[in-house]
């Protein structure tokens, strides 16, 4: 399990790693059942505060994505989604706005940042297929 902090980003190192732990629940990285790191390995690996880690597994306890068998380790919990679908598109939208921010500095105008993401799309869905099978429920 590699998680990536930027201590010089503006989201808070604790949110940072909730979202990416959430994030590799989600993507399947991890799974219901698998144990985390320690608290003290995550802190090491990651260079941060244990404290942050320990607000964090706490945290995520509490939403119920994890779970702690004590003298075992801490767990991911059988929670269908670990992001609820306020937090999902909060999610979302950052993500959006730092490509869109990173599109900006490399000089793309709002025309080509919608050109480009619409032919990521394109690429991604196949001609948009699944896009259109989702919207339609149809094969």
């Amino acid at each position: 399990m590699i998680f990536r902090i930027d201590l010089a980003g503006a989201k808070p190192v604790y949110q940072q790693l909730m979202d990416q732990i959430k994030l590799a629940i989600a993507g399947g990285r991890i799974r219901t059942g698998d144990k985390l790191p320690t608290v003290r390995d995550l802190a090491a690996q990651l260079r941060i505060n244990r404290n942050t880690v320990s607000r964090v597994y706490t945290e995520l306890e509490r939403e119920g994505v994890l779970f702690t068998r004590t003298g075992s380790g801490t767990f991911v919990g059988e929670q269908a989604s670990p992001f609820s679908l306020i937090e999902q598109r909060r999610h979302l939208a950052s993500l959006a706005d730092d490509f869109i921010a990173q599109a900006s500095v490399y000089g793309l105008s709002d025309d080509e940042i919608e050109t480009f993401f619409q032919g990521r799309m394109k690429t991604i869905f196949q001609g948009g297929k699944e896009l259109k099978k989702s919207a339609t429920g149809g094969e």
